[in-house]
């Protein structure tokens, strides 16, 4: 147990990684890695855009801490809001894929249907680390974003 406090530890101490830094994140393929060009604050959690251009949700980087931080719904301006909603409708109207995974899209996409997600259950949901919210009331984790 006092190896995991200590491993736990450390990661929260070297938390989050470096720009420039070579990491690991999981994908429908396997386990990947590329260059982490920068971090940036999503309408819910934080994503890590890559140098190749691919943007990972922070939940899928290996050795991302447990307790990672997400954003309650009030702490979006509705400047940020619209921005995202016309960088969607930018992106749609290009013809870009949405289903492209780890493409700026999907990323946006995601952000977005979390963000309305919890803006209408408040009350009801948790939000976790591992991944996307709780219902707490059907008790079943939404895999979707």
């Amino acid at each position: 147990m006092t190896k995991l406090t200590a491993e736990r530890a450390q990661t929260e101490a070297n938390w989050p990684p470096e720009e420039g830094a070579t990491i690991s994140f999981e994908s429908t393929a396997g386990l990947e890695t590329g260059i982490l060009h920068h971090i940036r604050w999503g309408l819910v959690w934080r994503d890590f855009i890559l140098e190749d251009g691919r943007v990972i949700p922070e939940r899928k980087i290996v050795g991302c801490p447990e307790d990672t931080i997400w954003r309650k719904p009030s702490e979006v301006t509705q400047d940020e809001r619209e921005r995202c909603e016309e960088r969607l409708v930018s992106m749609a109207g290009a013809g870009l894929d949405p289903r492209s995974r780890e493409q700026p899209f999907w990323a946006e996409l995601n952000q977005y249907l979390a963000y309305t997600y919890l803006r209408f259950k408040p009350a009801e949901v948790s939000m976790t680390a591992e991944g996307p919210p709780v219902d707490q009331n059907l008790n079943i984790r939404n895999r979707g974003a």
